[in-house]
């Protein structure tokens, strides 16, 4: 199968750019991506998503053929039927891509494994807490301890095993859910595509490293400015709410 070549076409989308006198910025704005895409499009580090393969051809005023292969065509050059059939199976492959893996999940990864050191001695520690405190306490020391071990869970799947790219049904349909094995989420009014889905897993990852590691502090000050009474209450739903907001927000934003 013939793949398309990111570097050849990196070096083409960059020249057409500078050949319409637009920044990355501007055709970033155009195609509704971040100009950190375009930037990795043009040195040969990424490819678009194939939903963009037309509006991005239209923008640089080529053809898709031609922003496939790479270069100008003439216009009374035609296309054979076996150039044809490398164009659909490039097509294919790009609409497939990759769905796990790239560099954000080596960087993400370390980041987990280091947050994850001070999340396991916190966990111990608020474990130890509970067996040595009285039962208002327990409840208390309890709640923080369950979102601790849940976010240090919820890490390791969204910084190491979740897809990086969705399939491709996910651009031409209006799905508000994501599936991938154990994992279900269903959230209503935000429709996941390849667009907003590396957004989601950013916001989702950092959400996870904070309440691994910070949820045992959230824990002693809220129990010394409101009691512990209100905190079993509140220190779950409050954690929750951030995981909420952390899918809704970017999903909305950049969908």
């Amino acid at each position: 199968m013939q793949g398309i070549d990111k570097a050849r076409f990196g070096a083409f989308v960059a020249g057409l750019r500078k050949e319409k006198a637009m920044t990355q910025k501007d055709l970033a704005q155009k195609l509704y991506v971040s100009d950190k895409a375009v930037s990795k499009w043009e040195r040969g580090l990424a490819l678009p998503d194939v939903a963009l393969l037309t509006p991005l051809a239209e923008a640089l005023g080529v053809t898709v053929a031609e922003l496939l292969e790479g270069r100008r065509m003439e216009p009374d050059q035609s296309v054979s039927p076996e150039q044809a059939d490398a164009l659909l199976r490039r097509v294919i492959d790009l609409s497939e891509g990759p769905v796990r893996g790239g560099p954000d999940r080596k960087k993400w990864g370390r980041r987990y494994l280091l947050a994850l050191i001070p999340a396991l001695g916190e966990l111990v520690w608020l474990i130890r807490r509970m067996t040595v405190t009285d039962t208002e306490h327990w409840a208390v020391y309890h709640p923080a301890a369950l979102m601790t071990a849940l976010a240090a869970g919820f890490g390791l799947y969204f910084c190491l095993l979740a897809k990086t790219r969705l399939p491709w049904y996910h651009d031409v349909g209006q799905l508000s859910f994501y599936y991938d094995g154990p994992i279900r989420m269903n959230v209503p009014g935000v429709r996941f595509t390849n667009r907003n889905w590396p957004h989601i897993l950013d916001w989702t990852r950092v959400w996870c490293l904070l309440t691994m590691t910070l949820s045992g502090a959230a824990c002693l000050l809220a129990k010394a400015l409101f009691g512990p009474g209100p905190v079993a209450q509140w220190l779950p739903m409050g954690a929750l709410a951030g995981l909420v907001a952390a899918i809704y927000v970017p999903g909305r934003k950049y969908e």
